[in-house]
């Protein structure tokens, strides 16, 4: 007796295709870290210093000029936020499977006036992932919740709400 071996290949296909697992990577939107304030440039740049230092940064470098002004941070550790550093650095950073046991971040806000009137301020934060002695810190792709925070508190400052800029 012979058994046809088409019936059973087709039947294993069909299950083998009913099987396959995909992987669903997030779509990563690029992040628009800059917004518009309709308000002076001096008074954007004291709302900045004063958020930055209300976030509990140190400030490693303060530059300020008539119609521009840039303000850099010193790296702050996740541990210093009051949360467990791991689950914070998800929360803040695309972390993919990485085995990060801590983290670390470091601001640069620039502000410069706009040709239509008002400040446009850009926000960039370097977010870094710590593995271990051997790998040290690895650079992650920030998912813009500091940079909205920031935002938000430079908007209260200045009693005007952020408008995206593109």
């Amino acid at each position: 007796m012979h058994i046809s071996p088409r019936p059973f290949v087709a039947g294993l296909l069909l299950l083998v295709s009913a099987c396959t697992i995909t992987w669903k990577e997030p779509v990563l939107e690029p992040l628009n870290s800059s917004r518009f304030y309709a308000a002076e440039i001096a008074d954007t740049c004291t709302a900045v210093q004063k958020v930055i230092s209300d976030f509990g940064f140190q400030i490693k470098d303060d530059q300020r000029q008539e119609k521009a002004c840039l303000i850099a941070t010193e790296f702050k550790v996740f541990s210093d936020t009051g949360d467990d550093p791991t689950e914070h650095l998800k929360k803040v950073a695309w972390t993919g499977a990485g085995g990060f046991i801590g983290g670390r971040y470091t601001m640069t806000v620039t502000s410069r006036n706009a040709r239509d009137g008002g400040t446009r301020v850009r926000v960039t934060t370097r977010i870094e992932g710590y593995v271990n002695e051997e790998f040290g810190y690895q650079v992650l792709r920030s998912r813009g919740l500091i940079e909205d925070r920031v935002f938000g508190a430079i908007g209260t400052q200045l009693g005007t709400a952020a408008v995206e800029a593109g």
